[in-house]
């Protein structure tokens, strides 16, 4: 692939702060999909448009582009100011785009959509037409745009008109609602985002559940056709949607386990959990992740087979996570409660059932890894669940993986995980039962499975299948 890339998301690679001497320093930016994507854009003529998120950010977006540290990556920042910011990342983003695709709002009480609702909706308008603009500043490099999730659903519609020519991908990191669930929202706001998303050469998702949701929604856009194939044709363009499930790389999760630091913590654990099974999660701490579920998944699991107590130690690892949206920090509130809760009920002398631990530590997450005999993976929904993926690569107990059939993972891994219903407590319960009294023989069997399979496809293999897709639906010679 000849062609220069540019990557667009709402966070960057790089964010500026000043420090003690007003310097304006670089570090490397936060949030999951920045990790998961800063070692994938390896190459050299690769730049990043984001949002400004400090005043480092914004003050450094006066100068221009920016190299990013230990990269030769182009860092271009797009200034939003902070009552459109609010609009377009906290309350649409946040509060209803990403409630919406996890099926997460109690529909008898929420979501309400008032004037509120829409003066936000303008903001996100107004913001990812701005990331239109910075991109189509990029045109006259002729790269492939690679536009990430859901903050920047209309860039594409919005990039087409500005740049008919462009080579757009947009992929989405989470789940797409199904078409009723997302005919909760308001009209105007649906038929934008699928119309937005159709401006694409290339739609990707984790899975193939999640494209077809996709496809099935856009047969409502008035002039579209889903053709076979996984292909909509709206406006005169050919868009195709298809999965490009994402990948973990292995050598530095395997590298951070084999530190000194994380030797520590899993001698910390192997004294903690003594002679008995470990029973693992590691989530934010946020309603998809179903949390709660879980623990009554786990409960059940006690009641039902006493002869467990006292012999299995459930670490659960949560990592804090949008404190400021009420609906997050309520029920993280839950959370805690019923994990106390059963400790009180069910716990004894020396022995407690749950053990919670909120704390942002990457390299505890990847110690414990290697000490689990059972991981609970039950999301509501999810794209795809990075946990699901790196468990089983630095694990050495041959550990059982317990995974929800609406994560994407499960469409790679569910030959050797024990898919469950989210939903349900007793499969939950059951299938805790059945990890924690495999036998040998299947624990590796399926163990070695996982492995492979994660294995076989790599970050640079995701972003390359991407770059193919584009070049087949619009070839080389066809491009100028």
């Amino acid at each position: 692939m000849e062609a220069s890339v540019v990557v667009a998301s709402n966070r960057a690679p790089v964010s500026f702060e000043r420090n003690a001497s007003g310097r304006l320093v670089g570090r490397r930016g936060a949030g999951g999909l920045v990790t998961a994507l800063s070692g994938v854009f390896f190459r050299d003529d690769t730049a990043w448009v984001a949002a400004a998120m400090t005043d480092g950010d914004r003050a450094v977006a006066l100068k221009g582009r920016v190299i990013e540290p230990d990269s030769h990556q182009r860092v271009r920042y797009v200034v939003i100011p902070p009552e459109r910011y609010e609009g377009y990342y906290n309350q649409i983003s946040n509060r209803i785009l990403w409630f919406v695709h996890h099926n997460l709002w109690d529909t008898p009480r929420s979501p309400i959509f008032d004037d509120a609702t829409q003066e936000a909706w303008s903001s996100y308008v107004e913001a990812n037409r701005q990331f239109a603009l910075a991109l189509a500043d990029e045109s006259d490099r002729h790269p492939v745009y690679l536009i990430q999730d859901y903050h920047l659903s209309l860039v594409p519609g919005m990039l087409r008109e500005l740049v008919p020519d462009a080579k757009i991908v947009h992929f989405s990191h989470t789940p797409f609602a199904g078409a009723t669930y997302l005919r909760i929202l308001p009209v105007n706001m649906r038929e934008a985002i699928l119309r937005g998303l159709a401006g694409a050469d290339v739609l990707g998702f984790q899975s193939k559940q999640w494209a077809e949701n996709y496809l099935l929604s856009a047969r409502s856009i008035a002039g579209a056709r889903v053709l076979r194939g996984g292909r909509l044709e709206f406006e005169g363009h050919d868009a195709a949607v298809r999965a490009f499930p994402v990948a973990v790389n292995a050598h530095p999760l395997r590298e951070t386990a084999a530190t000194q630091e994380a030797g520590a913590v899993r001698e910390e654990l192997r004294d903690w959990r003594g002679d008995r099974a470990m029973m693992l999660r590691v989530d934010r701490l946020e309603p998809s992740k179903n949390i709660l579920r879980g623990f009554l998944g786990y409960e059940l699991f006690l009641r039902r087979n006493p002869s467990w107590r006292r012999r299995v130690q459930f670490l659960c690892l949560f990592a804090p996570s949008r404190e400021d949206v009420p609906e997050y920090q309520t029920y993280g509130e839950e959370c805690l409660a019923v994990a106390a809760r059963i400790n009180e009920q069910l716990g004894s002398k020396g022995w407690q059932p749950i053990t919670v631990k909120v704390q942002e530590d990457y390299r505890y997450a990847v110690a414990a890894y290697d000490l689990y005999d059972v991981l609970l993976v039950n999301p509501t929904y999810d794209g795809m669940n990075l946990v699901a993926m790196e468990g089983p690569l630095v694990n050495r107990q041959d550990g059982a993986l317990v995974l929800s059939r609406n994560a994407g993972a499960i469409a790679r891994l569910g030959r050797h995980a024990l898919g469950i219903n989210p939903f349900d407590l007793a499969e939950t319960a059951e299938a805790i039962r059945e990890g924690l009294e495999m036998p040998r023989e299947e624990r590796v069997r399926r163990a070695r499975g996982m492995a492979r399979t994660i294995q076989a496809h790599t970050p640079p293999t995701w972003l390359a299948d991407q770059l193919d897709a584009v070049d087949h639906v619009r070839p080389p010679s066809r491009r100028r």
